[in-house]
């Protein structure tokens, strides 16, 4: 019979479950009310209708959501560093950190992304459990084998 290994298939999804666990479990987004949002930090910007129709000239169609880091915050509008564009039906380019200037009417809702202490926590302890269920499932760990032969039966 052959035993189960982290190159199984089996194997392979559960620790992709459990890495996408990780990145969705640690990152919350909270809403940015007036200017309370410091420069520098990571940002996402829901755009209107109205918005995505008028940054078409500079991200192209379709935009539906930017992320990047905060350049400046005003009254008037948003500078951000694009790293990420989301468009409508799921689809999403990367950029190379381009500064787009974002006007306030333009802007459905922005958030700013914290690093959750107690969730990291809790979910590097999911993973290190899971990890060693896999393990103990594939014979790595406890009961695995000797390396002994059988006994013989007199």
């Amino acid at each position: 019979m052959k035993k189960l290994g982290f190159g199984s298939e089996k194997t392979r999804m559960a620790l992709l479950l459990g890495m996408l666990f990780t990145m969705a479990a640690c990152t919350g987004y909270t809403p940015i009310h007036g200017v309370a949002a410091t420069p520098g930090s990571n940002v996402r910007v829901r755009l209107t209708d109205n918005g995505a129709v008028n940054l078409v000239p500079r991200i192209g169609p379709r935009a539906r959501e930017l992320q990047g880091t905060l350049r400046q915050v005003s009254d008037t509008s948003m500078v951000v560093l694009v790293r990420r564009v989301v468009r409508e039906g799921g689809g999403e380019d990367a950029y190379d950190g381009q500064e787009i200037s974002i006007p306030s009417a333009d802007i459905e809702l922005a958030e700013t992304s914290k690093t959750s202490v107690s969730k990291s926590i809790l979910a590097a302890g999911g993973i290190l459990a899971s990890a060693l269920l896999i393990a103990k499932g594939a014979g790595d760990i406890g009961g695995g084998g000797s390396s002994r032969p059988p006994p013989t039966g007199r």
